[in-house]
């Protein structure tokens, strides 16, 4: 059975005008969904209104640069382990088999960017049937001391490590737009990007709000080239769209951004 990479945007489980708020009937009924689908999968979960404004309050994201951020990066763990807690607690009741991992406990940044990450565990417990959770988060890193280490960054580098046919990032638009969905009503959403496609329509992607320390829908798009780029298959759905999860896994034909090989090779 093959592998997908389950990226749950934090614009979309969580309430991003208020901080450390839940979006708990779409995150019940996200959890419903996935107890009902046979795909083997692997979870991530985004920050949303937990760890940005912690993390961009201290400047975590700058890397260690003074003693007082130390309680900064506490607190950004904190929130995260709350929202984890909340997502695992949410599949548990669907009887989901999920098994929440801490990222920053089998992970290794350089620069921001992430360079390591103990892959055996994951592999291990997805034979058994169980279904791995873990995070963005703030991780050791070789340069800066600490970084972090965006759930886009983990999805990509986990589905190719793992051989995963397929990540999907569900967020709370259909996709990418050129132009942002949410100021401009005219917004035409763009169906299909490819890695030679990509260079083209960078300029239409912008990045997240001013407390999204991940780049938000920019980050999305650039750690998806490499993946397609090798064979892989990206999407981006709607999860405040009902059931938009299974259709997607069933082929069905629904609004969202899909990143796909080059069709020439």
């Amino acid at each position: 059975m093959s592998l997908v990479v389950l990226k749950l945007g934090g614009s979309a489980i969580t309430n991003k005008d208020r901080a450390s708020s839940v979006n708990r009937p779409l995150l019940e009924e996200i959890a419903k969904e996935i107890a009902g689908i046979k795909t083997k999968l692997l979870l991530i979960h985004g920050a949303g209104s937990f760890g940005h404004p912690i993390a961009k309050k201290y400047s975590i994201h700058r890397g260690y640069r003074e003693h007082g951020q130390l309680r900064g990066v506490a607190e950004t763990k904190l929130s995260m382990l709350s929202l984890t807690m909340t997502i695992t607690e949410a599949l548990a009741n669907c009887n989901v088999p999920v098994v929440p991992f801490l990222s920053s406990s089998c992970m290794v940044a350089d620069g921001g960017r992430l360079v390591r990450i103990d892959i055996d565990p994951f592999r291990m417990m997805l034979d058994l049937g169980l279904v791995p959770l873990c995070s963005g988060d703030v991780v050791a890193d070789l340069k800066m001391g600490f970084s972090i280490v965006s759930g886009d960054q983990i999805a990509i580098y986990l589905a190719e490590k793992l051989n995963a046919t397929r990540v999907i990032f569900g967020c709370d638009v259909d996709g990418v737009f050129d132009s942002d969905p949410k100021k401009n009503p005219d917004a035409k959403l763009i169906r299909v990007i490819t890695p030679e496609t990509l260079k083209n329509q960078m300029g239409f992607v912008g990045e997240s709000t001013d407390t999204d320390v991940t780049r938000g829908m920019l980050g999305k798009v650039k750690e998806s080239a490499s993946f397609v780029s090798h064979g892989g298959e990206v999407i981006i759905i709607n999860l405040r769209r009902s059931l938009s999860l299974t259709k997607v896994l069933q082929g069905e034909d629904i609004p969202c951004t899909r990143f796909l090989p080059d069709l020439k090779k």
